[in-house]
């Protein structure tokens, strides 16, 4: 006798049946369909390219607190550096005024402000290979010749800003740091509007297009 076939197990159905579909179809896979936009012969290659942006996106959130850590981290160290070459070049000296300061040189009639202005004055200044040098140094007005002023000058002699005060690192570096926490995410999630933008416009001329085709083949059956 020939065997007998095995009989195909009953499909669940009823409330069995309900709940298999509801694992099948639960909250995370649903999720995930509408953020691919679906699937099957009826997926664009537009829906596809905006599916791309949507994870371009995604990654840029995933990756933008490394590159927040990256950022201030390199700002740090840049800064640092930075800081201690310019403390190993420069030097503060005492620059003696050669002449009396000038006036502030405008005639807005508000003196309000003496103490935050500074102007132009000769002075002179030693060297460290025991010479000296001159030139213009800034002072508040009216400063008298003779008086002493300290001012920042290189090995040459010549005068700079002040080096770089390491205690605005940290805040530097936190500023550094947001900009790739927020600002990456922030241009990604701008270039999808665009690419958005862009792929409605596209799909609407396809569509006015497809359209035009078959309009009349419509109107002649209603017709």
């Amino acid at each position: 006798m020939a065997a007998s076939a095995a009989p195909l197990p009953d499909r669940p159905h009823g409330r069995e049946g309900e709940r298999t579909t509801a694992r099948r179809n639960g909250p995370i896979r649903r999720s995930l369909r509408r953020f691919t936009l679906g699937s099957g012969p009826l997926k664009r290659r537009s829906d596809r390219v905006q599916v791309i942006g949507r994870f371009v996106v995604v990654v840029s959130l995933l990756l933008a607190p490394p590159l927040a850590v990256v950022a201030a981290s390199a700002t740090t160290a840049h800064l640092q550096a930075a800081a201690e070459a310019e403390a190993a070049d420069r030097s503060r000296v005492r620059a003696v005024l050669l002449e009396d300061a000038p006036a502030i040189p405008h005639t807005s009639g508000d003196y309000s402000s003496y103490s935050d202005t500074r102007v132009h004055a000769r002075a002179v200044w030693p060297l460290p290979d025991g010479t000296s040098r001159e030139g213009d140094v800034l002072i508040a007005p009216f400063t008298p010749a003779g008086t002493a002023v300290g001012v920042w000058v290189d090995r040459a002699g010549d005068r700079v800003r002040a080096p770089l005060d390491p205690t605005g690192i940290p805040t530097s570096a936190v500023v550094m740091g947001a900009l790739a926490l927020f600002g990456v995410p922030l241009a990604a999630w701008s270039l999808y509007a665009v690419l958005c933008f862009l792929l409605d416009a596209l799909r609407e001329r396809r569509w006015e297009r497809d359209w035009a085709a078959v309009e009349p083949d419509w109107n002649s059956r209603l017709m």
